[in-house]
């Protein structure tokens, strides 16, 4: 019987019972009351049902939910290794001589050979010869003294004259395009520091670059010293984090290391020598002149590597990247101490097709079709040693318009080019290189002084897509006078509908008309390509534009699409997949549990994977920042330090975000936390000196500034202040 069939049936015998009769209006009013009170009755019990049934519902969920989970941390770094290659390996190109004559001869005559050196060692071809060079706010004369001695006398209103010597010379003019020499300094601490005029040969001009937008522009009256980029000189020769620098590329076998404010550098040469690219060689040739018999020379045989080990020889100085950690010498895995696709996170350097946007070097062959789907490298077009050109088979070509360089591999395209060139034999069009590799300015330089490279996307012509993109259409060099539309026409005339973009890149350029998160990530993020560098490319749109820090949900295809990325072969991928997963959903058990053996697997591949994942979250906290966003880069700055808890840069960061929400405290937490690691840089003491002070706290202020003195002595600012605090106290 139901519960409410029980209360009905004791009503009925209740009024059963009531037999004593009861005058009219006594009746009445009792009538009354029992009509009130069964209602009363109903809803007490009511009430006491639902007080008992949440009890309960309480009780057994307190007994059936489990503990809140806590999520795992992520594993400590493992220690960190030595050095595997030591500058003490390296034995010198003349060491090389006497076996390999040939090639030494040639290689002393080639651009790589005669790339730089010291005064008297390359060949000069600006012009120091005293005539002025009128800047708004001073006057430089560049000038020699003596047969091998060089000078910039800066001559300033109101102010002594400054003498900086040229104690390094890089670059000879030899580019095609634009060849320019630059100048460096060797400073008092130790450095050498990239001086900020340079010559270009084909102008036969001084130039300058800017420091509002990067141009190359000839100097002029309109322009003050405080407009340059590299004024006062500040960009080191060789890579230390956290500094402005020129990396390696332009010498051998360059280390520079920091010892509080004093600095330890190290080079064999500013040429390109046979080590930069072989690596060191002092094994080499002591097991080869003991006469011994076993297969190992002593030296990688370069001859054996795979593309893209290949490739990396060259991308050592042909590529754009960003250090993940100092101390990199030739021999070294190149990907263990640089990401070679984050600077596509923040320069942007290339277009989706992989056109050079602003400024890049030959990286941009990473998205060639004869890479993608090819085997080729730069090896198979450049001879390594004469820096001449070749086929595939090695055979040396005329010159870099050779068409052999293509029908190497194009065999169909040998006997009469003109076929499929459309154009006169011997003319300019019947050249690959004119329609597949034209040259084109790199827009971040300007447009005032001539920066043309050759185009190592080896694109097929796309007109309509180059002008959308504000390039220089290849056909355009030639038909200058020609519309686009006409242009359009003559090739779908003459060669038929375009062969389609890779379908990669074609998803990056469809992206913009697609609404809606998890529609953009099915085009995106697409796992079943093999094209990493426009993966990547395509992740870290969707990234900066769909991702937040901890949000409160991500759809759950999304997180498989991202962990299938997390899996990926190509190391800077993988990471940015994970450090998409950590920033976003981070604090998910079920991500974090995946996320924390992923890195745990990652160090023990010694795939460089924590220190790519530090720098890319690091990156979009410093996205954040810069939009104003602060509270937000503080949140991806704290899962940086998750990773790498003491890593200075980072701190450094989380620091200034930290003080742009008045968080004084936590700033000065930061920079005490980033001296603990790094305890001899002197500028962490000074910032975090002029934090104590902001908080008015004179007495650690003093202190803080006084332990910076210790590092950097000469320090005229810091002095300046210092004594502004002691007069306060």
């Amino acid at each position: 019987m139901g519960r409410w069939e029980t209360l009905t049936n004791m009503a009925r015998r209740r009024k059963k019972k009531a037999t004593r009769p009861k005058s009219a209006p006594m009746m009445q009013q009792r009538k009354q009351q029992r009509g009130m009170r069964w209602p009363v009755l109903v809803l007490g019990l009511l009430s006491l049902m639902i007080i008992v049934g949440i009890m309960f519902i309480r009780r057994t969920s307190e007994k059936k939910a489990p503990t809140a989970k806590i999520l795992k941390p992520f594993p400590s770094a493992p220690a960190v290794e030595s050095a595997k290659v030591k500058f003490a390996d390296f034995a010198g190109s003349e060491a090389c001589k006497d076996c390999h004559a040939d090639i030494y001869n040639v290689w002393k005559q080639s651009t790589h050979g005669q790339a730089g050196g010291l005064p008297g060692e390359v060949k000069m071809i600006a012009r120091f010869d005293g005539r002025p060079l009128y800047f708004k706010d001073a006057t430089v004369y560049p000038r020699r003294k003596g047969k091998n001695t060089y000078e910039f006398l800066i001559k300033r209103p109101g102010k002594a004259d400054e003498l900086i010597p040229v104690t390094a010379i890089v670059g000879g003019g030899h580019m095609h395009g634009g060849g320019t020499q630059s100048f460096f300094t060797e400073l008092p601490d130790g450095s050498y520091r990239f001086l900020p005029f340079d010559y270009i040969r084909d102008e036969g001009i001084w130039f300058v670059q800017l420091r509002k937008n990067g141009h190359w522009v000839p100097i002029s009256r309109d322009i003050a010293l405080p407009d340059l980029l590299n004024w006062p000189p500040h960009r080191l020769l060789g890579d230390i984090a956290g500094t402005s620098n020129c990396q390696n590329c332009h010498g051998s076998q360059i280390i520079t290391e920091a010892d509080g404010n004093q600095f330890d550098s190290r080079f064999a040469t500013l040429a390109i020598n046979c080590e930069s690219c072989h690596g060191p060689g002092k094994r080499h040739i002591e097991r080869m002149r003991s006469g011994s018999a076993s297969a190992d020379i002593g030296m990688a045989a370069l001859a054996t590597v795979d593309k893209d080990q290949s490739l990396n020889v060259c991308f050592q100085c042909h590529a754009q990247k960003s250090m993940l950690k100092e101390g990199f010498l030739p021999g070294d895995d190149l990907e263990s101490f640089y990401s070679l696709k984050l600077p596509i996170l923040g320069n942007a350097p290339y277009l989706p097709d992989g056109k050079v946007a602003s400024f890049a070097y030959q990286q941009n062959h990473l998205f060639s079709d004869c890479y993608v789907n090819g085997s080729m490298t730069c090896v198979d077009c450049h001879d390594p040693h004469n820096q001449g050109y070749r086929d595939i088979y090695g055979k040396v070509l005329k010159g870099k318009f050779d068409n052999g360089q293509c029908t190497g591999c194009h065999a169909s395209k040998a006997n009469e080019p003109e076929m499929h060139s459309k154009h006169k034999p011997g003319s300019a069009g019947d050249l690959c290189t004119s329609c597949h590799m034209p040259f084109l300015q790199h827009r971040g330089l300007g447009d005032q002084l001539r920066f043309a490279r050759s185009d190592h996307t080896i694109p097929v012509p796309r007109p309509g897509l180059e002008s959308a993109y504000g390039i220089e259409n290849a056909c355009q060099q030639c038909h200058e006078n020609r519309s686009i539309d006409w242009i359009k026409k003559e090739i779908d005339r003459l060669w038929g509908p375009t062969k389609p973009l890779n379908a990669v890149v074609d998803n990056l350029l469809a992206a913009d008309s697609v609404n809606g998160r998890l529609d953009l990530a099915r085009l995106l993020l697409k796992t079943d390509q093999s094209h990493p560098i426009a993966e990547f490319t395509n992740l870290g749109k969707f990234v900066r534009g769909q991702l937040r820090p901890d949000m409160g949900n991500l759809e759950p295809e999304i997180i498989d699409l991202l962990k299938k990325l997390g899996k990926h072969r190509d190391q800077d991928l993988r990471a940015l997949a994970l450090s998409a997963l950590h920033l976003s959903r981070g604090n998910d058990p079920a991500v974090r549990d995946f996320l924390v053996r992923s890195l745990a697997s990652g160090d023990s591949a010694g795939l460089g994977l924590r220190d790519r994942w530090t720098l890319m979250i690091d990156y979009f906290g410093g996205v954040y920042a810069s939009e104003g966003r602060h509270d937000v880069a503080i949140k991806a700055y704290n899962k940086a330090l998750a990773i790498t808890p003491e890593d200075a840069v980072t701190l450094g960061n989380l620091a200034r975000s930290y003080e742009a929400t008045n968080n004084l405290a936590g700033a000065i937490t930061a920079y005490q936390r980033a001296i603990n690691h790094n305890p001899q840089d002197a500028s962490l003491y000074f910032k975090c000196g002029r934090l104590y002070a902001l908080n008015n706290q004179i007495p650690k202020a003093i202190e803080s500034i006084e332990q910076g003195l210790r590092y950097d002595p000469q320090n005229a600012e810091a002095m300046r202040v210092l004594q502004q605090l002691k007069a306060r106290r």
